[in-house]
């Protein structure tokens, strides 16, 4: 595969099906040692900490105003002012760090639950849709005057059942089909040996692979690269 993605870039369409699948896995995923992926002790307090120390904040700096009330004294004012800033510093801090250590802790679970492959076309059926929908199946390659070849004429939509080969990042090459709705032109231009990034979720790669449409260029040829080094 000399080039990259070379099949047409399918219609976008709404993923939450699959991001649900993800989430159910997520909730059961375990680390790389096998073990239940929770939090530590620490990293508990810590979140704890982003909404105690506000509220202990809040709490200081309305006795603070109370002796400036009494005493008229700016110094309460300051040291009110001082907590203020330093809360503000300390929280924004922590939260970035938290937000870090989250996105470590989803990115490893998720290396345990998604993956990704690049799959091969080794068949491919269309079957127009909407105006269309009624017309019988093609396989690729139909000429114009067929029911895809006028749904490209005439703009329509497309949809693509391809049976495709995988080869995984990681992982044994498998067998699977996916759906996709397709412009009805660019539908056209699949045929056997079209390829492009997939991705599934690694109990069940067979029943939960879909052309992937959210990556990168960059994305795309690590998935490639790492297909390839399988």
């Amino acid at each position: 595969m000399d080039s990259l993605g070379t099949w047409p870039r399918p219609v976008p369409t709404d993923d939450r099906d699959f991001d649900v699948q993800v989430m159910r896995r997520l909730r059961t995923a375990s680390g790389d040692d096998g073990a239940p992926d929770r939090p530590s002790l620490g990293e508990r307090l810590s979140m704890s900490l982003l909404l105690v120390v506000p509220v202990l904040t809040a709490l200081v700096v309305v006795l603070l105003w109370q002796q400036w009330s009494r005493s008229g004294s700016v110094l309460f004012l300051a040291l009110a002012a001082a907590v203020l800033v330093v809360t503000a510093l300390w929280w924004t801090a922590r939260l970035r760090r938290a937000f870090t250590t989250a996105q470590g802790r989803l990115g490893a679970r998720l290396a345990n639950v998604v993956d990704h492959g690049v799959g091969v076309v080794r068949a491919v059926t269309l079957e127009p849709v909407a105006e269309d929908a009624g017309a019988a199946g093609n396989t690729s390659g139909d000429a114009p005057g067929t029911a895809a070849g006028d749904a490209a004429r005439s703009g329509g939509r497309v949809r693509a059942r391809l049976e495709l080969s995988v080869t995984p990042v990681r992982g044994d090459r498998f067998s699977t089909s996916v759906e996709a709705l397709y412009d009805a032109e660019a539908a056209l231009l699949l045929e056997a040996g079209s390829h492009g990034p997939v991705r599934f979720l690694r109990d069940d790669p067979e029943g939960t692979t879909v052309i992937d449409t959210r990556l990168s260029e960059e994305q795309v040829a690590q998935i490639y690269r790492g297909a390839a080094l399988n």
